[in-house]
């Protein structure tokens, strides 16, 4: 199983809407998809509330919960509870084993997190094998991009035994590209870190990815023109990012 977390320390930039694109596009393969929802708003266990249900994430760190599940083509969820917003980092080393009991019955997983920095966040980046970052291009944006980084290394270091993250990059996330000021953000943030950490492509604002998330259903099942410019627009990241997954586990393999 490979897992591909979408992580941002801040709200609001887009991080369910791409994750669970990524798992619908997963699954149009007929590939077994998990998906975690440890984002304690549920949003993503609301979209796709359609799919197979599990367990609740929570459950991942309990240490007596049962984590009996066999994975079928399609996305199975495991859901979002109240418990995810007590989990401490004291729970993250059990969820790590019961994570690694999930590996052998999925091709995917696609991991959901929450806004703010803590032991969920720890824990997905703990199990993470890719991490794609969304971000806005708002003024403040290229402040938290030094946060992200640092968070990595503190996981690569303490809860990974030195393992590192693959990394995929930050994806412009909400962009508006008629915006000069969103224009010049993301060449100053390309200028600070360089062309490898920018994932390549931009998911621009468009009221299709609204109406998806709203509708529950890829952008690019929906019937309006906007809707085709934006599914075409998704399914072109979303295509790299299955290369960079299936290229990087062809080269572990070898």
């Amino acid at each position: 199983m490979q897992t591909i977390v979408i992580n941002n320390q801040k709200g609001g930039v887009g991080k369910t809407m791409l994750a669970v694109h990524l798992a619908w596009f997963f699954a149009e393969d007929g590939a077994r998809v998990l998906f975690v929802d440890l984002d304690g708003q549920g949003n993503g266990s609301a979209v796709l509330s359609a799919e197979r249900q599990a367990f609740p994430a929570a459950d991942l760190f309990e240490a007596k919960a049962s984590l009996k599940i066999d994975g079928e083509p399609g996305i199975t969820v495991l859901t979002r509870d109240p418990r995810l917003h007590m989990i401490e980092l004291a729970q993250v080393p059990t969820m790590l084993k019961g994570f690694a009991t999930l590996k052998p019955h999925f091709d995917y997983c696609v991991v959901d997190t929450p806004p703010n920095w803590g032991a969920r966040n720890f824990a997905a980046m703990a199990v993470c094998d890719f991490l794609l970052s969304p971000i806005e291009l708002k003024d403040f944006a290229i402040e938290g991009v030094g946060q992200l980084l640092q968070s990595i290394l503190s996981v690569q270091e303490k809860g990974r035994g030195g393992r590192k993250i693959n990394f995929l990059g930050l994806v412009a996330s909400r962009f508006n590209s008629h915006s000069p000021r969103e224009r010049t953000n993301l060449e100053t943030l390309v200028s600070k870190i360089g062309t490898k950490m920018m994932f390549p492509g931009a998911i621009t604002a468009r009221d299709g990815y609204e109406q998806a998330m709203s509708d529950r259903k890829p952008v690019w099942a929906i019937k309006s023109s906007g809707a085709a410019v934006a599914g075409a627009e998704m399914r072109k990241i979303l295509g790299e990012v299955r290369k960079r997954v299936v290229a990087a586990a062809e080269k572990e393999t070898a």
